[in-house]
């Protein structure tokens, strides 16, 4: 039996076999995920568990490079936008894009998506994968 870190099997796979600048999206309840992507859906009840709840595990385990976020959320959601900021490593790269095109990205290039429960719009984030060398 595992004894530390993420414990689900679903998301401790993708972590492993994710490699440098693989896609990687945590996303709200309401982003639209196409049929044929690898979803791993942990939504229970409206806003359970959060984004927090799954991407502060992430980043103990999975080095990345960048954060894409929609640029709707500086709008939308900035006080969501300023809490996830505080969250990330220090210098990491952050790029905003049209919520359209983090859609295209998620349901095109992601390896993975992670469904939480989040109800704050466009509170979606996309993490690109790193290199630990």
């Amino acid at each position: 039996m595992k004894k530390l870190g993420i414990l689900n099997r679903e998301i401790s796979y993708l972590i492993a076999s994710m490699g440098h600048t693989d896609l990687l999206t945590i996303s709200d309840s309401g982003l639209p995920i196409a049929n044929d992507r690898n979803c791993i859906d942990l939504s229970i009840v409206a806003g359970k568990p959060g984004i927090f709840d799954v991407l502060e595990p992430l980043l103990e385990e999975l080095k990345i490079e960048k954060v894409i976020f929609s640029e709707e959320i500086k709008k939308i959601s900035p006080k969501m936008l300023e809490e996830t900021l505080k969250k990330l490593p220090e210098g990491i790269e952050i790029e905003y894009v049209p919520h359209i095109k983090f859609k295209e990205l998620t349901n095109t290039k992601a390896k993975g998506i992670i469904r939480t429960g989040e109800q704050i719009s466009y509170s979606s984030i996309i993490l690109v994968s790193g290199v630990t060398y």
